[in-house]
């Protein structure tokens, strides 16, 4: 084999290499982790966060998509609060929920769990001199702490359809100020 054989032999194995490895990193990124969700947009459809979809002049489409590690009360807030940004965005003043729906869908994600903590390992070891020998102490690497492993957890899909309107006679008794969603801190009320 040549030296012009060999390198191009040597590309095509690091391009490969390289793109098994791309695979093996998207793959991984794809798996959901079993955590909180907290309140951002969601990039895809895949994604966690939220999204809206404009379904008639004054009335929206708001879909919270969280793991089930986010407090419920968590998910329907940040439901409501990404409805009343969409009203603002649209030049409305007061909004009404007037429709809810939530799915769940169990999938396998990638969870944290912490390990017992045991005491340091110490190994013995003769150490020899001149002198005579003597047992020494060794530091040794102990086990993680905390391991990853793979569990099941159910993906939320909380939907909300929501009418918005400027003059609140438009809407129900139940019409919230767009102001008023939009001054509650985004925190989940219970902490389980």
């Amino acid at each position: 084999m040549n030296i012009k054989s060999k390198i191009k032999s040597s590309r095509v194995l690091f391009a490969t290499v390289g793109a098994a490895l791309s695979f093996a990193i998207v793959g991984c990124s794809s798996t959901p982790v079993a955590a909180p969700t907290p309140y951002k947009s969601a990039n895809s459809r895949a994604s966690y966060g939220y999204s809206s979809e404009k379904v008639s002049a004054n009335q929206y489409q708001v879909l919270f998509k969280a793991t089930d590690k986010t407090p419920a009360d968590g998910v329907q807030q940040y439901a409501l609060y990404r409805a009343a940004e969409v009203a603002q965005e649209q030049g409305f003043t007061y909004l009404e929920v007037i429709n809810t729906n939530i799915d769940k869908k169990p999938v396998i994600a990638r969870e944290v769990t912490a390990g017992k903590n045991e005491p340091a390992i110490f190994q013995t070891d003769r150490q020899c001199t001149m002198s005579g020998c003597e047992e020494v102490a060794q530091p040794m690497a102990a086990p993680s702490s905390n391991d990853v492993v793979n569990t099941q957890i159910n993906d939320i899909y909380f939907t909300i359809d929501v009418k918005m309107a400027n003059d609140k006679t438009r809407l129900g008794k139940n019409a919230f100020t767009v102001l008023e969603v939009l001054s509650q801190p985004l925190e989940p009320k219970n902490t389980n």
